[in-house]
């Protein structure tokens, strides 16, 4: 349903042999719906038909990864974002104040934001994750000059690799480069705005982040 601005350069051929290994193309398109909703304003191709899913039915046909109550929750929220009199047109200002300016941005959605001494764009972090990605074959294809840190780039890398069935970089990526920023700027996210969508945004990704760590990892390093 989401497009996916992360591309493999070459293929991926490990396979797992733990018990994650059925949950992989659950978290794979879960992943890709958080990094269209993050990337991409709601007007765009790639995320319209998800707002209609969420408006019509809550995300419950299309989200494959197991929901819990604080789940659940999250995506109540953005439902009720999208339901309201406003609908749309508020969500869409929503992000365009959150995700693009032209006021500084309360929550950067850039990884090296919190993770750099200063602050700063296409630092240490963001030069580190690049080569990472490199590494792995997996470039980045938006159009545009930017860090690849961007929480919906994030997500899409994560989406790529499950899809792949890479679970060693997959936990890598998780443990080095994402879970290193991803609750800081989360909270700040949820902090810095007062649309129910955005809010629930918010908490359904830390929930699906959490639910996807510790299997995955466990896996990894098993």
């Amino acid at each position: 349903m989401a497009e996916n601005e992360v591309q493999r350069l070459d293929g991926g051929d490990s396979m797992p042999d733990c018990e994650i290994a059925g949950a992989l193309v659950e978290i794979s398109e879960s992943c890709r719906i958080l990094g269209a909703l993050f990337y991409h304003p709601p007007a765009h191709p790639s995320v319209k038909p998800v707002l209609d899913v969420i408006e019509a039915e809550g995300l419950t046909s299309v989200w494959r990864l197991p929901a819990n109550a604080r789940g659940e929750e999250a995506i109540a929220r953005m439902a009720q974002g999208l339901r309201s009199d406003s609908g749309r047109e508020s969500v869409g200002m929503e992000f365009q104040r959150l995700f693009i300016g032209p006021d500084p941005l309360d929550a950067p959605p850039w990884g090296s934001v919190y993770l750099e001494e200063e602050g700063l764009l296409f630092g240490d972090s963001t030069r580190s994750l690049h080569d990472f990605l490199a590494k792995e074959g997996i470039a980045l294809n938006t159009g545009q000059e930017e860090p690849g840190d961007h929480i919906g780039l994030m997500f899409w890398a994560l989406a790529l690799l499950a899809e792949e069935s890479r679970i060693d970089a997959l936990a890598f990526l998780l443990e080095e480069y994402f879970l290193t920023w991803a609750d800081i700027y989360l909270a700040r996210l949820a902090a810095a705005t007062e649309h129910p969508f955005y809010q629930g945004l918010a908490q359904l990704a830390a929930v699906t982040l959490n639910s996807i760590k510790g299997a995955v990892i466990q896996c990894s390093n098993g």
